[in-house]
């Protein structure tokens, strides 16, 4: 919390609550043996994929009284994949994530934000590198999800954590509503698939390329391959 500016303290149950405070987080145990304002109390989900930066995403939406607002994240694919998390306009965070854990990130915002009853989330995806952006929106297109492709020209930027930067500037771009993608990988593609698949597992295997060519569309991710080739699954 401190590394994004925010100041901190810790009571035990049963201590007063000073009228400084902006927000307390708590469990769904303790919640009614606090003596505070009902609205501005977050109680962490019984979810162990909620990690602490979900929670003060949404201490934080407490604290700006942004409840009911659009959820919109934001997403420079690209192999460290830029993802960051907005409350209207407001940035909550903002993430660098292997291309491999960009769905499992996403999926976790999204719970984490359907406990603050948001309005709604738009997912808003940058229209380079266009193998793990076709990845990204097969894999997260799904009912109810509105998933939008943004023309990224001029959303780029140089230095350290330029790919979070972008990601923010791509979730404040109006972008065109999509569906599921359809493309043919090239062999280039295919290759790179299969060259990370036996990276991720050491040398101890690569994937066929079937099974290459559902990962570029999105259709597995490549952890899933990986164990279909094992005959895992």
């Amino acid at each position: 919390m401190r590394s994004r500016g925010l100041k901190i303290a810790t009571f035990r149950v049963g201590d007063a609550i000073p009228a400084r405070i902006g927000v307390v987080i708590t469990t769904q145990s303790e919640a009614d043996t606090i003596d505070f304002d009902s609205d501005h109390i977050v109680i962490t989900m019984d979810d162990p994929s909620e990690d602490a930066d979900m929670v003060v995403n949404r201490a934080i939406m407490k604290l700006r009284d942004q409840t009911d607002t659009s959820i919109i994240i934001g997403i420079d694919p690209g192999e460290q994949t830029g993802v960051a998390v907005l409350a209207g306009n407001a940035v909550l965070s903002a993430y660098r994530v292997p291309m491999a854990d960009v769905c499992q990130t996403v999926q976790r915002i999204m719970r984490s934000m359907h406990a603050m009853h948001a309005r709604d989330t738009i997912i808003r995806i940058g229209n380079g590198a266009r193998l793990i952006r076709t990845q990204l929106v097969n894999s997260l297109v799904k009912p109810g999800v509105r998933v939008e492709l943004v023309d990224e020209t001029g959303t780029t930027s140089v230095g350290r954590d330029s790919d979070m930067h972008a990601a923010i500037r791509i979730a404040r771009l109006r972008g065109t509503p999509i569906g599921k993608q359809f493309i043919t990988p090239s062999t280039g593609e295919i290759r790179s698939i299969q060259d990370q698949s036996r990276e991720k597992t050491g040398g101890e295997l690569t994937i066929s390329r079937v099974l290459a060519e559902k990962v570029a569309i999105g259709e597995l991710s490549l952890k899933n391959a990986i164990l279909v080739q094992k005959g895992v699954k």
